[in-house]
């Protein structure tokens, strides 16, 4: 078994990161292979629309996205982390997911195994954990409905700003590995 971190901060060990690589803890503790991507350090152009991938199964632009697909195919499971920036997740995030669409026929059915599982989490310095679940509602859908994964967890680090800040909310980080602990269940 294999779990992706796949994270759409461009600072790594932030609080984004700090909540993902707890998830993967667990994940590890579980028995299952872990692997974090970090979309900022990946070369690769956005979606060009070209429509290439829908007559053919791949994505005709040949960059650092093309190993993530077979890594994305391979998983079991994923851990999708961003920050809010602008009431959305990051433009990385945006850009990757964008990308993805090679992952999916002309009919918009998965060419990915279904039944794949994720957590999702979301950083933000508003305190209100409330405040940007369209968000996560958003992502959740295209998730399920394009790709035929499960989201099993919705972790949230609010109100917090200096990177790492995060590992103060220790009810949080114990959520955070118990969600990688069960995330293949």
């Amino acid at each position: 078994m294999k779990v992706l971190g796949i994270v759409g901060s461009p600072r790594k060990n932030g609080n984004t990161d700090t909540v993902v690589q707890k998830v993967l803890e667990g994940v590890a503790e579980s028995g299952a292979e872990t692997e974090t991507i970090y979309i900022n350090d990946l070369n690769f152009k956005g979606c060009q629309g070209c429509g290439f991938c829908n007559v053919m199964p791949e994505c005709k632009i040949k960059d650092d996205m093309t190993e993530v697909y077979k890594k994305i195919e391979e998983a079991d499971g994923f851990v999708f982390g961003s920050p809010i920036y602008f009431f959305q997740f990051t433009g990385q995030m945006r850009l990757f997911l964008d990308r993805c669409y090679a992952l999916v026929d002309a009919e918009l059915k998965p060419r990915i195994p279904v039944g794949k599982k994720a957590v999702l989490v979301r950083s933000q310095g508003a305190p209100d954990k409330s405040t940007y679940e369209n968000v996560f509602d958003e992502f959740s859908e295209c998730l399920t409905t394009f790709f035929g994964m499960e989201v099993k967890d919705r972790l949230v680090a609010a109100g917090f700003d200096l990177p790492r800040e995060v590992r103060k909310d220790t009810e949080l980080m114990e959520k955070a590995k118990l969600a990688g602990l069960h995330l293949l269940d």
